[in-house]
């Protein structure tokens, strides 16, 4: 199976996209965005308010992740190596492109790199 690089890069591009819209929306769903937190005098509220907060937060910052992984393959395409293992530097099976475009790493890189980060 051949990879066709200009339908992936406009994929990428749209997966960007949607990053960007999720993380404006995740910021506009901040409970401590629109809230004044001096102004909040129940306990109770404050927590609910927080607990809130968090979840933005530990989204946002997956996302920005993602947006990190899709910029990486776009500068990939750009340099013209893209397919190509950012470690080994073998080429990346085509296969694992057509599920997982944003890949950067061959599977046997990629199973290290996990084993590494436990």
């Amino acid at each position: 199976m051949k990879i066709d690089i200009s339908s992936i890069k406009s994929k990428i591009e749209r997966q960007r996209e949607n990053v960007f819209a999720a993380i404006r929306r995740l910021r506009r769903e901040d409970p401590f965005s629109t809230t004044d937190r001096s102004l909040i005098v129940e306990p109770a509220t404050d927590a609910a308010a927080l607990s809130g907060h968090e979840q933005v937060v530990v989204l946002e910052n997956k996302l920005k992740h993602d947006l990190l992984e899709i910029e990486r393959v776009l500068a990939k395409i750009k340099e013209g190596t893209y397919g190509t293992c950012g470690n080994c530097k073998k080429k990346i099976d085509d296969g694992r492109l057509a599920v997982k475009p944003v890949s950067i790493y061959c599977v046997s890189c990629e199973k290290k790199m996990e084993k590494t980060r436990k």
